[in-house]
């Protein structure tokens, strides 16, 4: 009898053991990691370090550990002479101060495409120089969000450009190495949408959204022309940033923000109607399982008061024109005035030599086989022939123009993708690179 009873209570106590065994061995929850990269700087860029340092404000309020958050920025905003409250940003008028507790863990030069790869994957190189990466491991999530200006195939950083198949390439290579175990990547930039459609597969546990589609320009908002005299804030970030204060992160799912940013992308500006179309690409299923908090944190931190509403819109590329105008609107001393007019004539100069610069270029390849002027100089072809592309955009950024700070000469890199879409011959490809680097050395100084 007695041995019946503890045959009996030593399987009832097996029995009970078995979860717990389990659980055991199940992988644990991990952490979240975040990256936040401006890629730009410049007064007149204000808003890719405002939109970062209030993503950074977010994520830390809502429980996302100080250590578990990296950021590359330029950091050229808050003590700038431009700035009129010195040691502060803000990303909308009379707004709180979001660059305090911001750490300086890449700044000035060091805001690199190849360092924010390197930060992604954890490089050893780095860390052994002292520098924060992402140490994770295959249960943790990564949150990644780059705000800057961006073209068909690339976004821009200070100096030089990311590709959008290194871009990719990085993260395939991440899934391979067990580095995470989703990961979610949110891109505010002109035609963003060519960052990830066609190359961000499906399988790797990886999911994106992007500001716009592949054709069209992002927007710039919070015109506070008094005292700033900028664009404080990106109207991508303000619509996803705005939507995290305001929900349960641990309810609402990352494709109920997606829907969000969605609607209220659309606006009114001088009577007329605007948009920018947000996209998502990847793993669509994990965005639909998937709570914000998982990425944001999940602490519930809602807004104290309901946001102000959102004023003086600008298409990214337009922004040093529309300052200036309105700086010259609001002059009140002619001498003043005539500078900011002299300002304005160099600059609208500046872009009607580019736009002759590149038809006199189409005009002196329309010899080579395959090259249709009026197709490169009118229409938008679609991207698939990136590395063909990338020859001229790496050739234009080297010999012609800074990538990373002529943002109007982003807007003509359609021309590029209609070549490279014409000529699939390397031959022929490369006699027209050639000409370019030959036409840049004479034409541009």
């Amino acid at each position: 009898m007695k041995v019946s009873v503890i045959f009996c209570l030593l399987f009832v106590a097996a029995a009970h053991a078995v979860p717990f065994l389990q659980k055991l061995s199940e992988p644990t929850e991990g952490k979240t990691w975040v990256v936040l990269v401006a890629g730009s700087n410049g007064w007149y860029n204000y808003r890719h370090q405002a939109d970062v340092y209030h993503a950074y404000q977010v994520v830390i309020n809502h429980g996302i550990p100080a250590e578990n958050v990296i950021v590359l920025h330029y950091d050229d905003m808050a003590n700038s002479v431009n700035n009129p409250v010195k040691g502060t940003v803000i990303y909308e008028e009379g707004g709180d101060d979001v660059y305090h507790g911001v750490p300086k863990d890449f700044v000035g030069k060091e805001v690199t495409p190849e360092n924010f790869l390197a930060v992604l994957r954890g490089d050893e190189t780095l860390a052994k120089a002292g520098k924060r990466v992402v140490n994770s491991g295959p249960n943790d999530r990564i949150f990644a969000f780059f705000a800057d200006h961006g073209a068909p195939g690339y976004v821009s950083f200070p100096h030089s450009v990311l590709h959008a198949t290194d871009l990719n390439k990085e993260l395939i290579q991440m899934h391979k190495d067990k580095r995470y175990s989703t990961l979610v990547f949110y891109l505010s930039a002109c035609e963003s949408g060519t960052m990830f459609e066609k190359l961000l597969p499906a399988d790797i546990n990886a999911f994106a959204i992007t500001a716009t589609n592949t054709v069209e320009s992002g927007w710039a908002c919070n015109h506070e022309p008094k005292k700033y005299k900028t664009y404080l804030a990106g109207w991508f970030a303000v619509n996803w940033l705005n939507n995290t204060v305001t929900n349960d992160p641990n309810k609402e799912t990352l494709e109920e923000q997606y829907e969000y940013i969605k609607i209220h992308n659309n606006f009114t500006m001088d009577g007329g109607n605007y948009s920018q179309h947000a996209q998502q690409y990847g793993d669509l299923t994990l965005a639909n399982k998937d709570h914000i908090g998982q990425y944001q944190g999940g602490k519930k931190v809602f807004a104290n008061s309901v946001a102000r509403p959102v004023t003086g819109f600008s298409p990214s590329r337009d922004v040093p024109i529309n300052i200036l105008k309105h700086q010259i609107e609001s002059a009140n001393d002619a001498d003043e005035k005539q500078k900011y007019v002299a300002e304005l004539n160099a600059l609208l100069a500046g872009r009607q030599m580019l736009d002759k610069q590149i038809v006199q270029y189409v005009n002196s390849i329309a010899d080579i086989p395959g090259v249709d002027v009026n197709v490169v100089l009118n229409e938008k072809l679609e991207l698939n022939n990136f590395a063909g592309y990338r020859q001229f955009v790496d050739t234009f950024h080297e010999h012609c123009y800074n990538l990373g700070q002529n943002t109007y000469a982003l807007g003509k890199m359609h021309a590029f993708v209609n070549i490279a879409e014409q000529l699939t011959e390397s031959s022929a490809a490369n006699l027209a690179v050639d000409r370019l680097r030959q036409f840049c050395a004479a034409n541009v100084a």
